[in-house]
């Protein structure tokens, strides 16, 4: 892999107040996470006016543009936002619908969760936004455009496109700028499609096949999935196939969204949602509510996708965020994950 830093960054932790969440409401008794999952800022967030809370925002590391090579020469370009918890920060990984590219999380839901722990990254799925050259079998570049793509190039997407992600997440686990053993994916429609596979593609231990290699962790580093108006299948990538894998639909934590107001797409969510029910533990009224994994949250609108994020009200970020300071911080499971250095087999 080849990795090229076309705008660094500033390094080192940002002096920040993090605007967690504390829930005080929390409905553990259904397997729903509803759009108003009560959420109540923590005291310094309920006391910080706008003009604080910008100026924390700015605060923050500035993204880094970046560009990686795929193993099948593809120039991905993706938008990192670093985190600032340092070996604490979870990396989360944004994933746009088909025809969309990153800038549909950048301006909002990526400094969102950056600014709440989070280390971000946000690719252009090949042939999208600026992920459109692919190297030739002579070394020539040669264009690749989402709307002609093959059905093969999509499968891609997860065995090459997010590959190279991880692989990149994997050199900033090891700086001790993030923790890949908190993983998060976060699609939309087509990128929900990719982000389940993908689970798959780490559940199996990538190339290698199994998830681990002696004493050293190859795979099994997703923890949460964030399915945003999820399909069954989509241009091949059937999310079916992922959730015959038990460590796929029972190990990890999911929280589906999506508007409930558009009935085909309402019904596929439920469809995804059923895949996985009966391998989630019950909610229980008497349990903790971080022992809960499996959260489905039909908001009040007709929007899908990227749009119900656009839609501030719905407050779709802060669901997001609920859920993830819910799985990968505040759960005991958390707690196993800890920072390690990740050495590959040959090293």
């Amino acid at each position: 892999m080849v990795m090229t830093n076309r705008s660094p960054g500033k390094s080192g932790e940002s002096k920040i107040c993090h605007l967690w969440f504390q829930w005080a409401v929390i409905f553990p008794f259904i397997a729903f996470l509803p759009a108003l999952f009560a959420a109540e800022n923590d005291e310094t967030a309920k006391k910080t006016g706008a003009a604080e809370k910008a100026a924390l925002v700015e605060e923050l590391p500035k993204p880094e543009d970046v560009t990686l090579t795929t193993n099948d020469g593809l120039r991905l370009v993706m938008s990192f936002y670093p985190g600032t918890k340092g070996k604490q920060s979870m990396p989360v990984v944004l994933l746009h619908a088909w025809k969309q590219n990153r800038t549909y999380y950048t301006q909002d839901l990526a400094r969102y969760l950056q600014a709440n722990g989070c280390a971000v990254a946000v690719p252009d799925l090949r042939g999208h936004g600026d992920s459109t050259r692919l190297m030739g079998a002579r070394g020539k570049d040669e264009p690749i455009n989402a709307a002609t793509m093959s059905t093969s190039q999509f499968t891609l997407m997860v065995t090459q496109d997010m590959k190279a992600v991880k692989e990149f997440l994997w050199e900033r686990n090891n700086a001790g700028e993030l923790n890949l053993d908190k993983l998060c994916v976060v699609g939309a429609e087509m990128g929900a499609s990719v982000a389940v596979d993908f689970a798959l593609y780490d559940a199996i231990g990538y190339d290698q096949g199994e998830p681990t290699y002696g004493p050293l962790q190859l795979g099994r580093f997703v923890k949460a999935l964030v399915l945003i108006s999820p399909e069954i299948s989509f241009k091949g990538i059937s999310m079916r196939r992922a959730m015959l894998h038990p460590a796929v639909r029972s190990d990890i934590a999911v929280l589906i969204i999506v508007g409930k107001g558009e009935e085909k797409s309402l019904n596929e969510a439920k469809r995804v949602y059923a895949l996985l029910e009966r391998d989630h533990p019950k909610p229980d009224p008497d349990k903790k509510a971080d022992q809960q994994t499996l959260f489905f949250s039909p908001l009040d609108t007709k929007l899908q996708g990227t749009s119900i994020l656009a839609e501030k009200n719905l407050k779709a970020e802060e669901i997001i965020g609920a859920f993830i300071n819910l799985r990968l911080v505040k759960s005991n499971q958390s707690k196993t994950w800890l920072w390690k250095e990740r050495k590959l087999p040959h090293q």
